[in-house]
């Protein structure tokens, strides 16, 4: 079983927790289950209970094996909190694959198989949500990339005091020129829905780079510090998702 201190665990987005016993069937069901389902998706790792992280940093799904094994008690115990928990028994129940009076250990392959479906089908909304926002950090970088070489020259500008010399005005001028360009590309990107709003105050922020430069190229020191100050204020939050 990976651990979270392995490169692949710290930088997968869902971290699957199997019960810490390894003796009984439904435990070897369990953690059979969990490495088929992090074996061929990968966005998914498996890790202890004691390895996991306490913050919402990546989706933590805890499987239980049964009501004395519980991986999502041990995840608490370890002060970390289960995103979500899936309870093998009831699974397998559902599925009519579990009935009493039947040897489950003559037929761990095929319980361990039938679970990882479960569990693949538990996560298809999160790995959903993390490919979108996958895709969505590949068509931001180049933005991203055109923004931070505009918005250095932005915020490096003195405020305005008087008219500016016409090469300074024109130089100014382009950058506005520039995040008014940035704007209209943000229209042709879509973001994660969990993004949206974020991704919507930047686009606006673009806008509030292109006042304030048009107050410093009129020598209005009020309109571009006001405009620089709203753009610092909104372009954070998805600078920070963005990791830029």
């Amino acid at each position: 079983m990976s651990r979270i201190t392995d490169t692949r665990a710290e930088e997968a987005a869902v971290i699957l927790v199997p019960c810490t016993e390894g003796g009984s069937a439904g435990c070897l069901i369990v953690r059979r289950a969990v490495d088929l389902v992090a074996g061929d998706t990968p966005e998914v790792a498996t890790a202890a209970p004691s390895d996991c992280p306490k913050g919402p940093a990546q989706f933590v799904l805890a499987v239980d094996a049964s009501s004395a094994c519980k991986a999502s008690d041990a995840l608490r115990d370890c002060g970390a909190r289960p995103s979500a928990t899936v309870f093998a028994p009831e699974v397998l129940a559902r599925k009519g694959l579990v009935r009493p009076g039947v040897d489950i250990r003559a037929r761990i392959d095929e319980l361990a198989e039938a679970l990882a479906g479960a569990i693949r089908e538990s996560l298809t909304e999160v790995l959903d949500e993390v490919r979108e926002r996958r895709h969505y950090r590949e068509e931001m970088a180049p933005v991203m990339k055109r923004f931070h070489g505009m918005w250095g020259k932005v915020e490096s500008l003195p405020s305005p005091n008087g008219l500016p010399e016409e090469k300074d005005r024109s130089a100014v001028e382009l950058l506005g020129k520039r995040a008014r360009n940035l704007f209209v590309r943000f229209d042709e990107i879509v973001p994660p829905s969990r993004w949206s709003e974020p991704h919507d105050l930047f686009q606006d922020a673009l806008l509030c780079i292109a006042y304030a430069t048009e107050g410093w190229a009129v020598g209005d020191a009020e309109r571009w510090e006001q405009n620089l100050e709203k753009a610092r204020v909104q372009v954070e939050p998805l600078l920070r998702r963005l990791g830029s």
